[in-house]
């Protein structure tokens, strides 16, 4: 039909090309004319080639002298509600996973652990350590000090030092249990939820903004974090919080204030999806909706299962048994969810509102109802969430190298990677759905080889600086090794035996010997395993962006422990507008609060290596640059916290300098002054002449927390 009554036209033959548009190819109906692309596939009434053909109108019906027939124009409506399949087109191949990739340790079912041994997790998680040092013949560093370990486990647990009398009280606490007292309570902390919270906005690349191209915000995303802030302190099992992120909209719940809230947060949960950059300037409209589904498959693949299923979107990954079939499987999932209700304006996007708040329940309380005479503005005033809703059920073909100009003949059905189902029969998804629910609970069913593994895993960086893989989003085939396979499947096995739970696996993490110990000393065995792959002492590591300013508050009593809430981004209508980073910045409350614009990163954070907002980040950088001594010497931020540190310490007039110097030290470091830092800081302070004024005096107290403040020793663990 289209040789017979359009090539003349609208063909590579055609005298005189109309309109731009050529139909003698499925590229060409694809890419479109002057008018925009000539089909959609799957989606007839939206295709301006049926819209064309079905027309009465003189100036748009086409053909234009004689109209076809009825049954050829219901023809062409059936040819594109199959995908428009071009006869030309080789059929794709049958999915089979690489031989080579299907024995990868990562996609290997996690080896049973013997249920039965009683021993506390802890100890089992040493034996498994002991065993390789044995083996290399290495000894173990002693435990640190307590001093040192109090400071570590508050760090990692809460992203703040420790009060100096809860290091008094351990370093007195001669009890066996006197660990685990500490743990409990720093597990118990809000401020838990706020640091680990923040590691797992690293991966779903969280940010206030979209910094594609117009900046635009997103004045909902804290929602998000806050969310995600809430399930980390209520220890929510993980596997529950992996489906709340894919499919918590599709997740049923009862009709009590309980499950309403609940609702809210699945619905919240979903905006995992929504937060990465979308490029809102593409006229290719087709070509946006498809870059958005690449985005979330490839964020959901490296977040949940370790793998970079992102790269079979143009061929067959070249390294893992991951093909194309499988990569558009997936896509028709995410294709068949509304993800952008509007493609014009980030504020237009698929935000859902949250009806029937409960005061406290998602953040602070929303506006008050408007009066009777603005009735019409009340649901503009509800709060809202960006979140994602189910679409049209949809499969996708194979795109051939990715273009989605140029899809394949047959379309492939929604499901999993095979190498991932292989021997065991995949969950069905419903022809009437997205498959997204499908989805969400594949990835957190325990039989899963890579969920629980993957999240053990950034755990345990979380606790040592690096993982048992090193390379925490990929463990395909071109990752990392793990350096404990046994104790890797042993945690994940645990994990599930444990109900999921997050708490319980840093308890037994932080319990055992290997995470107490030292990271001073061991000349031989550093010899033998620079790296400390074998885990022979604890590593040394460096605080992130936010823990190094939050400690700065901290340090000098100026943190605002207030949680929750939206940033507020400045902005110029729609658009993000910082003319003056010092007032956006300025708040004392924790970084995590602190906006996130993807285009005008707070230089601080810049220089302490925070994370490209725009991309999953498995694990941060800790360069070493003369700019964060400089920025800790000279910033008006460490200038104001120096100078409230020392109006501190000059306060008590109780004290005499070296008891001043002393509580600096034990402010800062957890530890108090020796000899000659007392010294040392009494020479610091006399160069000033003190003796000179009251103006004086502070300025050498200012200048004296400054030297303090860009030590070493204040931005790293031990």
């Amino acid at each position: 039909m289209l040789v017979e009554k359009c090539y003349a036209c609208h063909s590579a033959e055609a005298k005189k090309l109309k309109g731009e548009l050529r139909l003698d190819s499925r590229a060409g109906l694809m890419r479109g004319g002057e008018s925009g692309p000539a089909i959609t596939p799957g989606k007839s009434a939206e295709s301006l080639l049926i819209t064309a053909v079905s027309s009465t109108d003189a100036d748009l019906k086409m053909p234009p002298k004689k109209p076809l027939p009825a049954t050829v124009v219901e023809d062409l409506k059936r040819w594109v509600e199959m995908g428009a399949p071009w006869p030309a087109e080789a059929p794709p191949a049958p999915v089979v996973a690489k031989p080579e990739g299907k024995s990868h340790w990562a996609f290997q079912p996690v080896r049973s652990a013997d249920a039965s041994d009683a021993a506390p997790p802890w100890e089992r998680i040493d034996r498994f350590i002991a065993t390789k040092l044995e083996s290399r013949g290495l000894r173990p560093l002693p435990p640190a000090d307590r001093r040192t370990l109090i400071r570590r486990a508050s760090f990692d647990l809460t992203g703040l030092p420790p009060e100096s009398a809860a290091v008094e009280a351990f370093v007195a606490d001669d009890a066996p249990d006197a660990f685990a007292r500490v743990l409990d309570r720093l597990l118990a902390s809000p401020n838990y939820g706020e640091r680990w919270g923040r590691y797992w906005l690293d991966l779903a690349r969280y940010a206030d903004t979209n910094g594609a191209d117009e900046n635009y915000t997103y004045p909902n995303a804290w929602r998000y974090r806050d969310y995600v802030v809430r399930s980390f302190n209520a220890d929510k099992p993980y596997d529950r919080f992996v489906i709340e992120q894919v499919a918590g909209d599709l997740l049923v719940e009862d009709e009590s204030p309980e499950g309403e809230l609940r609702r809210q947060d699945n619905l919240i949960a979903t905006g995992f999806l929504l937060l990465g950059p979308k490029m809102l300037a593409e006229q290719d409209k087709p070509k946006l909706v498809m870059d958005v589904v690449d985005e979330q498959i490839d964020v959901t693949g490296q977040t949940f299962l370790g793998l970079t299923l992102g790269c079979a979107r143009c061929h067959d990954h070249k390294f893992d048994p991951i093909s194309q079939a499988d990569y558009y499987a997936l896509g028709g999932i995410f294709k068949s969810t509304k993800s952008m209700a509007h493609l014009k304006h980030v504020s237009e996007w698929n935000e859902r509102r949250l009806e029937k708040t409960p005061p406290g329940a998602e953040g602070p309380k929303p506006p008050p109802p408007a009066k009777k005479a603005d009735a019409s503005k009340k649901q503009n005033d509800a709060p809202r969430a960006m979140a994602v809703a189910e679409g049209t059920p949809q499969d996708l073909p194979i795109y051939k190298r990715g273009s989605h100009l140029a899809p394949g003949n047959t379309m492939v059905p929604r499901g999993f990677p095979a190498v991932l189902t292989d021997g065991a029969k995949p969950p069905a998804i419903s022809p009437s759905q997205s498959g997204r629910l499908e989805l969400a609970n594949w990835l957190a069913d325990p039989a899963n080889p890579l969920t629980a593994r993957v999240m053990v895993n950034r755990i345990w960086q979380g606790h040592f600086g690096v993982g048992l893989v090193e390379s925490s989003s990929n463990f395909g085939v071109r990752g990392a090794t793990p350096t404990h396979p046994e104790l890797l499947d042993w945690l994940a096995a645990h994990f599930v035996r444990g109900g999921w739970s997050i708490k319980q696996m840093h308890r037994a993490i932080m319990r055992s010997a290997a995470y107490q110990r030292s990271s001073v000393g061991g000349a031989p065995e550093a010899a033998t395993d620079p790296e400390n792959h074998l885990l022979w002492r604890q590593n040394r590591r460096r605080l992130e962006a936010e823990a190094v300013r939050d400690a700065l508050l901290a340090a000098s009593g100026n943190l605002d422990g207030t949680a929750g809430g939206s940033p507020k981004v400045p902005t110029n209508e729609k658009y993000v507008s910082i003319k003056n980073e010092a007032e956006v910045y300025a708040s004392t409350r924790r970084s995590l609060y602190l906006p996130i614009v993807r285009t005008r990163m707070y230089d601080f954070f810049n220089i302490f290596d925070y994370v490209d907002a725009g991309v999953h980040t498995a694990r941060r950088s800790a360069t070493v640059v003369p700019q964060q001594a400089l920025f800790m010497l000279n910033s008006e931020l460490a200038n104001a916290q120096a100078a409230l540190l020392a109006g501190r310490l000059l306060a008590d007039s109780t004290r005499d300098d070296a008891a001043r110097v002393d509580e600096a030290y034990q402010r800062l470091y957890g530890r108090p002054a020796s000899p000659q830092e007392i010294a040392r800081a009494a020479a610091h302070l006399a160069a000033m002449k003190p003796e000179e004024s009251s103006a004086n005096r502070t300025a050498a107290w200012t200048s004296l927390c400054r030297v303090l403040f860009a030590a070493n020793e204040f931005i790293y663990l031990n």
